[in-house]
């Protein structure tokens, strides 16, 4: 099972404070965190090493985000990253059109956005939304499980949908350690 450690998220946002915030969120969650500030910036570091996914705010001066989700799709690799649009203007009509334009290129390439989040989002939501995206699971508390919790509940998850002589196996083999 991945844990947030093994993960890079590359958060693209022009506002500092909002880029900090959401950087110091996926850090605490033990993320890899890298930021660029513009599109041009976060192309540079895709191309440098592809993150596991991207955080992307939609409206920036020069080059929206859509601009960058479009570069993405070009790319046969880049298309498979994960993003996830952070964005305070989901409801403004330029917005709405780029929203549609992006739902119509992630249906004809079968690899869309992972989500909108409206701004201001919460900590806890934004790391609940890139752990979902990248396939990390957290604890109740929003933290990373602890490599034991981890294997405690990948080993359970196996053991509900085990026939009954794997189930006796598992059985013996816990007994013979214990």
């Amino acid at each position: 099972m991945s844990e947030p450690k093994d993960k890079k998220i590359l958060v693209v946002d022009d506002e500092e404070d909002v880029s900090f915030f959401l950087r110091t969120a996926l850090e605490d969650a033990g993320f890899q965190v890298e930021t660029a500030a513009s599109v041009d910036e976060a192309l540079a570091k895709i191309q440098s090493a592809a993150p596991d996914c991207i955080s992307l705010d939609m409206m920036m001066p020069g080059k929206s985000g859509i601009v960058l989700f479009h570069e993405l799709h070009k790319n046969p690799e880049w298309r498979k990253i994960p993003v996830l649009f952070v964005t305070g203007h989901a409801k403004d009509e330029k917005v709405k059109k780029d929203l549609d334009a992006a739902a119509s290129l992630a249906q004809s390439t079968l690899s869309g956005p992972a989500c909108y989040l409206e701004k201001p989002v919460t900590a806890e939501k934004y790391v609940a939304a890139v752990a979902a995206a990248v396939r990390v699971e957290l604890a109740a508390t929003g933290q990373p499980l602890s490599s034991e919790e981890a294997l405690r509940q990948e080993v359970m998850e196996r053991l509900k949908r085990a026939g009954a002589e794997t189930l006796e196996e598992a059985l013996r083999l816990l007994n013979k350690r214990g």
